[in-house]
């Protein structure tokens, strides 16, 4: 005979309508904190087409653009609950000696703070030439967040209920 050990998860036991709500606060936290690591791989997928899909000649990339995108932690303000997706602009390092992220000839020589606004809005001057590609804007969050409201966000959070065990229609 084979025996198998199955992990059983625990069920909650739920006698009150505000045990209920909690049980389902939980449920939701769980599965918006889940939820977020997609969307975080959706944002670098729009940094891809977005950003890096120009060729660059000379200037070499480091990606850490896209690489710095990352969610924070949840946040619940009453019954609200928020994660902030945005940039960690400590992991993009500036070396101005070659103009990546930064140059001697403006202030701040480190740039790392205002590029993601930057290449999002086309907001680069005209030390590099102008009309380029880089003064073009690459709307990479807003594109991400067009998706989330056209209903990717509903469909991550329904993924992210299901592995949990709860059924979701």
């Amino acid at each position: 005979m084979n025996l198998s050990r199955r992990k059983v998860k625990r069920m909650a036991i739920i006698r009150t309508y505000s045990q209920l709500l909690i049980e389902l606060e939980k449920a939701k936290n769980i599965a918006l904190a889940k939820s977020a690591e997609k969307t975080v791989e959706l944002v670098k997928v729009e940094i891809n087409k977005e950003v890096y899909s120009e060729p660059e000649g000379d200037y070499q990339r480091t990606y850490q653009l896209r690489e710095s995108v990352k969610d924070f932690p949840l946040e619940i303000k009453g019954r609200a609950s928020e994660i902030k997706i945005a940039h960690d602009t400590g992991q993009i390092v500036s070396n101005a000696s070659v103009f990546q992220h930064g140059s001697n000839y403006w202030s701040p020589s480190d740039y790392s703070e205002y590029l993601a606004e930057t290449i999002h809005g086309g907001l680069s001057g005209s030390l590099f030439g102008t009309n380029k590609h880089w003064h073009k804007p690459k709307p990479y969050m807003d594109n991400a967040k067009a998706e989330m409201l056209n209903g990717q966000y509903r469909k991550f959070m329904m993924e992210s209920l299901m592995r949990s065990g709860y059924n979701v229609i």
